[in-house]
């Protein structure tokens, strides 16, 4: 059996393949991983990726953010890309209920991705008062320029929606 370094360098490999768009190789790397350690959290984040983002397949894709959270409960990614799932997926309440938890366990997170996707949320809802704080404190934090042109886009799109009272009512706040 090769050494947990050597499944690590091939993860990086994996991860490569993945961003390079070969995601069917990075796929199969990804699961070569698994079957000697099954424990490997990154592994289980990407699998989960793939199968959210590539192949439509939630359950699988929850399947194996969850284990990436308990086998690496301190890397991040997994933490956002089962928030992005739920909120896709329309579980709000799930989401809101993981987010909170993230928020209270992981020392670092990205708190402008989780406004935005809270803003995202509340915006679904039709609560454009919340949804334009949210987007404005996902503004307030970020430094991705692209990121921050995006939030402006969210507040400008949700203040259109607004009611001349909701609009009032947040000018008063």
């Amino acid at each position: 059996m090769e050494s947990l370094s050597y499944y690590e360098n091939q993860f990086i490999k994996a991860d490569s393949l993945i961003s390079d768009g070969n995601i069917a190789e990075g796929k199969e790397l990804l699961e070569e991983i698994l079957s000697q350690y099954p424990d490997f959290g990154k592994a289980h984040n990407h699998l989960g990726w793939i199968y959210y983002n590539k192949l439509s397949n939630y359950d699988k894709g929850i399947y194996h953010y969850k284990l990436a959270m308990k086998f690496e409960p301190k890397y991040p990614a997994p933490y956002l890309n089962y928030t992005y799932l739920l909120i896709d997926i329309g579980r709000y309440e799930e989401a809101k209920e993981h987010i909170n938890f993230t928020i209270k366990t992981l020392e670092n997170f990205d708190s402008s991705s989780y406004n935005s996707e809270l803003g995202r949320m509340a915006e679904y809802e039709n609560q454009y008062i919340a949804a334009y704080k949210y987007y404005n404190l996902a503004k307030n934090n970020a430094l991705n320029p692209n990121f921050i042109d995006n939030m402006d886009a969210n507040m400008k799109r949700v203040k259109d929606k607004m009611s001349i009272f909701e609009k009032l009512k947040l000018k008063l706040n």
